[in-house]
């Protein structure tokens, strides 16, 4: 089985975007967050209406306010509630609520990289067919994505520095020293300051990067290329 696991948190102003929010102010990052969200959501669900039959099930990972997600949900999706203190926790926690199999196929996402063409999920689940894990590398050494076959073993990932430039390395470090062969998949970034924003801007205005509904309203609202 395949699942594709969306990790989301409402956006909220003075919540949301934190870093966005230092150069535009919260309620201009709470739009974007919101935005960014809304293209993922759409994503995610578009890969259900391409190939229904061979989607992954999808799965939402939800932070507090579950009222404001579930009127947004267009598709089947399988809500489960994000624990723990670090990313690594949470990773561990959602593993734990799904309860794969040792042949499941299980990819992780986030709310911060719209953008990803939805063939780099087949990409995942495919490279997940041959290697016990994948990630998708940011240019900030973070990752936009994550997937692993079958559970992963409690404690895998908590020496890993997240939220710094060590993330990347370190989750691979890691996932090797469990003994688990490590794929890997095209560069992506994602969106968390004003100039990635505007990255994404011109990627969407050159054609570069497919359009996306909802971040190029806010881009316009926010007189954003």
């Amino acid at each position: 089985m395949q699942r594709l696991v969306l990790f989301a948190k409402p956006p909220l102003p003075g919540r949301a975007k934190m870093r966005l929010a230092e150069e535009i102010g919260p309620a201009g990052a709470a739009k974007v967050a919101e935005a960014l969200l809304q293209d993922t959501l759409a994503l995610c669900e578009g890969l259900l209406s391409a190939s229904p039959e061979a989607a992954p099930r999808l799965v939402l990972a939800y932070t507090e306010a579950i009222e404001w997600f579930t009127p947004r949900l267009a598709a089947d999706w399988r809500l489960i509630e994000q624990r723990g203190a670090n990313l690594g926790e949470r990773l561990h926690s959602a593993l734990e609520d799904i309860k794969p199999e040792p042949d499941d196929a299980t990819v992780f996402v986030g709310m911060d990289c719209p953008q990803m063409p939805p063939e780099r999920v087949a990409e995942a689940f495919e490279a997940l067919e041959a290697a016990d894990a994948v990630l998708g590398p940011c240019d900030d050494a973070g990752y936009y994505l994550l997937g692993v076959r079958g559970p992963l073993a409690s404690g895998v990932l908590d020496d890993v520095r997240w939220s710094t430039q060590d993330a990347l390395a370190d989750t691979e470090g890691a996932l090797e020293a469990a003994n688990l062969t490590v794929a890997h998949l095209s560069p992506d970034f994602d969106v968390d300051t004003l100039d990635d924003l505007r990255r994404l801007g011109k990627g969407m205005a050159s054609g570069a990067i497919r359009d996306l509904e909802a971040l190029t309203r806010v881009l316009g609202d926010l007189g954003l290329p």
